[in-house]
């Protein structure tokens, strides 16, 4: 039997029970088909999810697993909150020192006021959303065979419309939940010794991942925002000029999570509402393309999950490590841009 929808009694109560668990765990209440069911989108590999938010009027969806973060999902994360100590996670807008991909460094102009009559000052800066921390936006990076960005957005459209643009983000209030400190450069450490050269292409398994949740008795849930601790950073903050602009802009290599099968199907069973890191594309860098296992291609085109690179995790790691607890309220209001395609997090963690 089924109602006005076209919903059997099964599937009925089974959404309601779903939004019951969502209300009392805080994990967002959203089904999602199994990887190898999702349906075949042409063009696109198999694991795409495109049309599965989209509104019911028929508009296109343009926020992706942002969706993920509901009242609820937001009013459960806020429980996270019991000392009040807050830590911003964007690096200073002057790093990285020596930006690669031939992008332009930070700047900023103090303008004085005085001839204008004034004790007073403005300043002007010029910033590449992709030189520092940032968030990757859904008109950042395309899967690269088909040109094509979420949920169908074409490269030619992309460069011309605000469609897929960091301002929808705004628009919702932001990004708000529980975020996750996945603190694998510890754990390595604990375990290994001394780490992997962050400027190596050393790659991070989901396997590694699971064990450092393991390790600090982490169990995520739908919906949250998994920030992955590798060293980038601190590597960076300890490093010589020289050696940064070796590291840097002269080898653009980075330490990151694994391109490969295994980690697709990790995140995508995960389903976080975004995920982000210390290090240059969150990503081992450069990346497989030929493969097809890119994750800027699954995780910002085939699901429209968020990417934030070059965040300051080290006050955040070694707070996580004083209060014995990996999970925290996470706030992150990006620049209200229409169109963006990226921007700095503003982001701040509150335990």
């Amino acid at each position: 039997m089924t109602d006005a929808k076209g919903k059997s009694k099964i599937e009925v109560a089974q959404g309601r029970l779903s939004s019951l668990v969502s209300s009392i765990t805080g994990a967002s209440s959203q089904q999602f088909p199994h990887f190898d069911a999702l349906p075949k989108v042409e063009g696109q590999p198999q694991g795409c999810i495109w049309g599965l938010f989209d509104k019911t009027d028929g508009k296109r969806d343009e926020i992706g697993t942002l969706n993920l973060l509901t009242s609820d999902v937001v009013r459960q994360a806020s429980k996270e909150i019991s000392t009040g100590e807050h830590i911003q996670l964007d690096w200073s807008l002057d790093n990285v020192q020596f930006p690669g991909f031939g992008r332009k460094e930070f700047d900023q102009k103090v303008v004085d006021l005085a001839p204008l009559g004034f004790k007073a000052l403005d300043d002007e800066i010029y910033i590449n959303t992709q030189s520092g921390s940032q968030w990757d936006s859904l008109k950042h990076f395309a899967h690269q065979p088909s040109g094509m960005y979420y949920n169908g957005l074409s490269h030619e459209e992309a460069t011309k419309s605000i469609t897929n643009g960091i301002h929808n983000w705004c628009e919702r209030g932001g990004i708000v939940g529980r975020g996750i400190l996945v603190d694998w450069l510890r754990w390595y450490e604990h375990k290994h010794g001394n780490p992997p050269s962050p400027v190596s292409r050393h790659e991070i398994p989901a396997t590694e991942l699971e064990e450092t949740l393991r390790y600090q008795g982490v169990t995520p849930r739908q919906g949250d925002i998994m920030l992955v601790r590798s060293g980038y950073v601190r590597w960076h903050n300890f490093a010589s000029p020289e050696e940064r602009k070796k590291g840097t802009q002269e080898n653009s290599v980075a330490i990151g999570v694994q391109n490969n099968e295994a980690s697709v199907r990790w995140l995508y069973d995960h389903h976080f509402a975004a995920v982000g890191g210390d290090t240059v594309a969150f990503e081992a860098w450069p990346p497989p393309l030929e493969t097809g296992w890119c994750l800027h291609e699954w995780l910002l085109v085939q699901w429209g999950t968020p990417i934030g690179e070059m965040w300051d995790l080290e006050k955040l790691s070694v707070a996580c490590e004083k209060n014995n607890r990996w999970t925290f309220f996470l706030t992150s209001a990006p620049l209200h841009v229409k169109g963006g395609v990226g921007s700095p997090p503003g982001a701040i963690a509150i335990f």
